[in-house]
């Protein structure tokens, strides 16, 4: 950890849409984690939501942040989806490391003391995880197949393992390079798209997806359709884009 004094405060953005009462064990223990790092930190908690959806993750988000200094909460009227919230919760983050995960408890907030201790090295400006195992059925394995094998095809100078895996962990510079625009299910894939045009170093490590037991998955056939259009429309504009 030769360049961990570069990293005076870390910060972790969570996507809590509509997680409700299962966001407390998890950002209890994602607090575990950064407190172990005897730094400072930010929990980004972020809580969009959608007029006459229900949803009690805000409030439940608002009496977590009243309790605990640490929890920045962004809760916004949504006007767009996972990317939205995603760049919302990014732009709120103030750290000189920021992770980004989902708040549904399918990637491991334990891959976050990897990550760090891998970009604390000084040897890369983005790292991420893969997935070696997934839990989450055999549709939603060969939709992810289906994409990043079709994200090779048309972006063939690209080395991705796995496109839309989190935690993704940038350092504060890398971040604010980044043209990061997207505000629906595409915001991985352009987040891989500007490493890439960036030249950023990274690091990919492997990791296991869960199985969601308590809802069920927001990605459908539907948001699969989104991001193959999505796919098309940004290979148009990375053409151009330098």
């Amino acid at each position: 950890m030769k360049q961990m004094n570069k990293f005076r405060k870390l910060s972790v953005v969570v996507l809590c849409y509509k997680s409700e009462e299962e966001i407390i064990p998890f950002v209890n223990l994602i607090e575990k984690i950064l407190l172990a790092t005897k730094m400072d930190y930010e929990i980004v908690l972020v809580a969009n939501y959608f007029i006459n959806r229900e949803d009690r993750t805000p409030a439940i988000i608002k009496k977590m942040a009243i309790k605990n200094k640490k929890l920045k909460p962004v809760i916004k009227l949504k006007k767009g989806m996972m990317g939205w919230d995603a760049i919302s919760g990014l732009n709120a983050a103030t750290g000189d490391a920021i992770a980004l995960i989902d708040g549904d408890g399918q990637m491991p907030p334990e891959d976050l003391t990897r990550l760090f201790n891998i970009l604390f090295s000084g040897e890369f400006d983005f790292v991420k995880t893969f997935r070696i195992k997934r839990f989450d059925g055999y549709q939603r394995i060969l939709m992810s197949s289906f994409f990043n094998r079709f994200f090779r095809l048309l972006f063939p100078n690209t080395f991705f393992r796995d496109i839309n895996s989190k935690p993704k962990l940038f350092t504060k510079d890398a971040l604010k390079k980044m043209d990061l625009k997207c505000g629906g299910w595409f915001l991985d894939g352009e987040i891989m798209l500007e490493v890439k045009r960036l030249d950023l170093s990274f690091a990919e490590i492997p990791t296991t997806f869960r199985e969601i037991e308590w809802r069920a998955s927001f990605i459908n056939w539907k948001a699969v359709l989104e991001m193959i259009y999505s796919l098309f429309k940004y290979r148009f504009i990375y053409w151009f884009r330098k």
